[in-house]
């Protein structure tokens, strides 16, 4: 009787301390809590104020910055007007010489308010172009400049013009005057040539192709280098846009369109071996911000860039013994025309090494200093070269046109340029070079070098004449379609119209370089 006493109270006593455990576990497990999770109510120490700053486009990303130190008081910001749309601008390898551009990168957005702001408060390095309206102190006002650059509603900007030289424009630009092929355009890749009054010479000649919309409306101002400046100012211009290279020139021009902004945008000096470190490219670039179109610049400036470097992907696998030797050279007008051999200053040069041909220039002892070097027929008989490119110019500068060889956009037929080819290929003191020997002398259009493409159009060209094989996939002609059709946006067949090389080529039944059935 006892045992059995005992043995229920150790039993009662197990299952009472397996009840108490099992509530000690439950409540350390929050089995018997509410299913709300009601926090302590613990003070936070206060933070140090800072100051509003404006809201930031979110469709731009943020560069990681240095943690703020919170005992500085951050400039308020002016506010940023959230339906306008930040541009999409692609990485490049160059520093974009716009004043705003405080951290010195390729492009103006909402990174280079946040550097300005480092600045002010003693975490970053005052920097060239910090200094956004270009006052001599780096304040809340460089930052508003920099919102206005960025919403495309300032009405100031400051740059660095193809020269290097410090200029202000005002903004908006509504009426323009423009110089030469490369600036008509690159008026066009904008989409602004319905804000075209005015234009030299060469760019009257093309007027219809150029500006079919609004021709009958936009007045020609005489030859680029003596303009009508009493017809200029007429026309009540808010800027010059002007190819005109030398300080001087570009000065008496100013001086003469007072209340005109004249501004040099460097298209004069491409450089297709190294796009992103060019003036071209920069000029590119800084005509997006001052027209408001940024976007567009920049899809254009990236398109020739992806063209460049793919030409240099495959020609850089050349060797030395495989490389054509080429001579690019003026055409010879007339009997007393001095012959040149381009070199590496000037934009064909460029093209000749970016298309993996060996200059035969290169040997000339001012070949890497010069944009050209004289030569004769006896050195080029001496040189014995493999391909022979002859550079034309049908509108001039000066206000003269060439007519023989006719090419360009404005040429169909290509009869002038072939009897011209003929007869410079019949001289019998050429007769032992290797060019003339194997029909490869070609007469090349001047838009391989002198139009908004910078040389990449005549590197597209050249590198399927001299290396048919490693550019197997590649057709020039769809590509310089592409140019017109998707960045000029212009009603042009290359099938049906222009004359460009001569000879043609044929890439699977396509006539390439002129109209199709061109003979």
């Amino acid at each position: 009787m006892v045992t059995q006493m005992n043995k229920t109270a150790i039993v009662a006593i197990v299952i009472t301390a397996l009840i108490l455990s099992a509530a000690v576990i439950g409540y350390s497990q929050n089995w018997f809590q509410p299913t709300t999770n009601t926090q302590p109510n613990t003070t936070q120490p206060t933070a140090t104020p800072q100051a509003t700053s404006s809201p930031q486009p979110t469709a731009t990303p943020q560069a990681t910055t240095s943690p703020e130190p919170t005992s500085t008081p951050q400039p308020t910001e002016s506010p940023q007007p959230t339906s306008t749309p930040q541009p999409i601008v692609a990485s490049l390898n160059l520093v974009l010489e716009i004043y705003g551009n405080a951290n010195m990168d390729d492009k103006i957005d909402a990174n280079d308010i946040e550097y300005v702001r480092r600045i002010n408060n003693g975490t970053a390095s005052t920097t060239r172009f910090a200094d956004a309206n270009n006052d001599g102190t780096i304040d809340q006002q460089d930052i508003d400049q920099i919102n206005s650059i960025i919403n495309g509603n300032a009405t100031k900007l400051t740059l660095l013009d193809g020269n290097g030289n410090v200029i202000t424009v005002s903004l908006p630009v509504n009426r323009i005057v423009i110089e030469y092929i490369q600036n008509a355009e690159l008026v066009r890749v904008l989409g602004i040539e319905n804000k075209v009054v005015g234009i030299d010479f060469a760019v009257e000649k093309l007027k219809s192709i150029y500006f079919p919309e609004n021709a009958d409306r936009i007045v020609s101002v005489g030859q680029l280098y003596t303009p009508d400046y009493e017809l200029v100012l007429s026309l009540n211009p808010d800027m010059l846009l002007t190819f005109s290279n030398t300080p001087s020139a570009i000065s008496e021009k100013a001086s003469k369109l007072p209340g005109v902004d004249v501004v040099f945008l460097g298209l004069y000096y491409p450089n297709v071996t190294h796009p992103e470190a060019s003036a071209f490219f920069q000029g590119i670039l800084k005509a997006g911000y001052i027209f408001n179109k940024v976007d567009k610049a920049t899809e254009y400036a990236n398109w020739l860039l992806n063209l460049t470097n793919t030409i240099r992907d495959r020609t850089s696998t050349l060797t030395e013994s495989q490389k054509q030797k080429v001579l690019l050279t003026n055409y010879p007008y007339t009997t007393s025309t001095t012959i040149k051999a381009y070199a590496t200053l000037d934009t064909l040069g460029q093209v000749c090494i970016l298309a993996g041909g060996a200059n035969i220039a290169a040997s000339l002892p001012t070949y890497f200093n010069s944009s050209s070097v004289n030569i004769d027929a006896e050195w080029i008989i001496q040189q014995n070269p493999d391909y022979i490119f002859l550079h034309t110019v049908r509108y001039t500068f000066s206000g003269v046109m060439n007519a023989d060889p006719a090419q360009g956009m404005d040429v169909d037929d290509v009869t002038s340029i072939r009897n011209c080819l003929q007869n410079y290929t019949s001289q019998p003191m050429f007769a032992s070079v290797n060019a003339f020997k194997n029909n490869h002398v070609y007469i090349i259009a001047g838009d391989f070098r002198n139009n908004a493409m910078g040389g990449v159009l005549g590197a597209v060209y050249l590198s399927k004449v001299l290396y048919p094989d490693l550019f197997s996939d590649w057709n020039p002609q769809t590509i310089h379609q592409e140019y017109i059709t998707r960045f000029l946006r212009l009603n042009y067949n290359l099938d049906e119209h222009g004359v460009f090389l001569y000879p043609t080529l044929s890439i699977n039944g396509d006539t390439v370089g002129a109209p199709n059935g061109a003979q």
